[in-house]
């Protein structure tokens, strides 16, 4: 399908007010509406908010009376939801303000041409409260409840306008090491930056702002003091005012970064916004989608990146288990899950069938956390070995997520756009009889799931399952190396293993589990490895 009305409208109004409030202004500075409904022919005309205070000099422009429109595909019956959206109060680039961006972690480098950027966002943030008891099948009704201020940061990458999508695609960064975490830019950057997305990371939660000691972390490896202590320049002043804020905080950072991006400065003007969100933060965006998204309607589709069984309520003051995307949802989710995901964080429990608006992928020789995410963002190999940085024992998962979780965007954001459905992928096989537990074959290799070359032609063994319960170890899995006399029984030659690595690779390209150009590096990659290993 493609972008639902009340989207698609909310997205041509914020187009028509960015480019009117930047004329005769900074578009580096920006003040907006409190709230605008759209949908089901009613919206509101905005109203402007408290005169901004900024860094620098700035014109102030009225906010313009919008003018409603109506789009043809509004008129589809299925169409139900009606989409009220609330602007921050102001925003400014925080350029040239103390030390420079503090990165998250995966803060990958930028692709060719991308620019980065950093604002700080204001405004004043509802939270939610459920309307009637929640239930695990996500059917969620939640009203407005108390509203508190904030002040938070957002980080904009972008291409140059001329190689822009019109895809824009804001992460809700992960707080579980007590510091922002990229981790969807740090294993996407790649495809973002080849297909010409803009992203957008979002600093929606309490930690993420004020930093938490998780007791996790070897003493020394992150600084977690939080981003007024650690820079007060810059961040002096951000505050937050809690997690179950984060919802709101989250919509009205995403509609700044908008309208920024929609400013003829930038030329951006967005076309679909997906939201996406790994493990904590996949399971706060399951509570979005199914409390948040019906009454907002920003985002056209969802990316949920290893989630657990579990999600927090709306009120954000305990989570529930087997917690179901609720299957009347309006636009495309897509569920990415690895072997971890299933078993260790239990979303073996929360499993759902595919519908017409959600997919689901379970990848195979997959961990929740692996070599690629600790190394790429610093710019390093590969390693198994780097588990040791984190006090874990022996070598931790070095499977394929990376390249599955860009092949999964690539059919995702297809599916956002043009209603082309992602390729169906068959799921992992489990025991739940006594807990959760991979079945696997006589090499200790997962059955079924999206299948890669390193899992159906290995050259090591990769699993999900823990090796050690030290600090985060528990999420990274395991790699087991196949010694060469076990290697040269199963590839009489490395002219032998190239040919069936091959062999895979295209099937899975045919498969849509791996894209063309990710699969060339993947042949390439261990084809080395054999080598490396021993094989002539």
């Amino acid at each position: 399908m493609g972008k639902n009305s009340a989207t698609f409208l909310f997205l041509s109004v914020l187009g028509i007010w960015a480019t009117l409030t930047s004329c005769g202004s900074n578009s580096n500075t920006g003040e907006a509406a409190e709230s605008v409904t759209v949908g089901e022919s009613r919206q509101e005309t905005p109203t402007a908010v408290a005169e901004p205070t900024t860094v620098q000099e700035t014109q102030e422009s009225e906010t313009p009376e919008i003018v409603e429109e109506k789009s043809q595909e509004e008129e589809k019956p299925e169409e139900e939801y009606v989409a009220t959206f609330r602007f921050p109060n102001k925003w400014v680039n925080a350029d040239g303000l103390g030390e420079g961006i503090l990165q998250p972690l995966g803060d990958a480098a930028l692709p060719t041409g991308f620019i980065e950027e950093e604002y700080l966002v204001t405004g004043e943030a509802i939270s939610y409260v459920s309307a009637d008891p929640v239930t695990s099948d996500g059917f969620w009704t939640v009203t407005e409840d108390s509203e508190a201020g904030y002040k938070t940061r957002m980080i904009l990458r972008y291409p140059p306008a001329d190689q822009f999508s019109g895809v824009v695609i804001v992460e809700w960064f992960n707080v579980t090491a007590g510091v922002d975490n990229s981790i969807d830019w740090s294993y996407l950057s790649e495809e973002i930056g080849r297909s010409g997305h803009a992203y957008v990371g979002v600093s929606a939660q309490y930690v993420g702002v004020m930093g938490r000691d998780t007791g996790r972390i070897p003493q020394g490896l992150i600084d977690t003091r939080g981003l007024p202590v650690r820079d007060p320049t810059r961040y002096g002043d951000l505050i937050h005012p809690g997690d179950s804020y984060s919802f709101d905080i989250f919509s009205q950072a995403t509609v700044a970064s908008l309208a920024i991006l929609a400013s003829p400065e930038y030329g951006l003007s967005a076309t679909n916004v997906v939201a996406a969100g790994q493990s904590q933060s996949a399971g706060f965006l399951t509570t979005y989608a199914n409390a948040v998204h019906p009454l907002v309607n920003i985002f056209n589709g969802f990316l949920i990146h290893g989630r657990g069984d579990g999600a927090p309520n709306p009120s954000v003051d305990e989570s529930l288990e087997n917690v179901l995307i609720r299957t009347d949802i309006n636009v495309p989710v897509m569920i990415y899950e690895t072997e971890t995901d299933l078993t260790v964080l239990q979303y073996a429990n929360a499993r759902q069938e595919d519908t017409g608006n959600i997919r689901t992928w379970e990848v195979a020789g997959a961990a929740h956390a692996d070599t690629y995410s600790i190394t790429y963002p610093r710019g390093f190999p590969r390693q198994a070995s780097i588990g040791a940085a984190l006090g874990c024992d022996g070598l931790i998962n070095d499977g394929p997520q990376h390249e599955t979780l860009q092949a999964a965007l690539h059919h995702f954001i297809a599916w956002v756009k043009e209603g082309i459905v992602p390729p169906a992928a068959p799921r992992i096989e489990v025991s739940m009889h006594d807990g959760l537990e991979i079945i696997r074959d006589e090499m200790g290799i997962a059955i079924g799931g999206v299948r890669t070359p390193p899992v159906d032609v290995p050259l090591r063994i990769l699993i999900g399952d823990p090796g050690s319960s030290e600090g985060f170890c528990f999420l990274f899995g395991q790699t087991f190396d196949i010694d060469l006399e076990s290697l040269q029984s199963m590839y009489p030659s490395l002219g032998s293993y190239v040919e069936v690595l091959e062999a895979a690779a295209n099937e899975s390209v045919t498969n849509g589990w791996l894209l063309p150009e990710d699969a060339e590096i993947m042949i390439e990659e261990e084809t080395q490895r054999a080598e490396k290993a021993g094989l002539e």
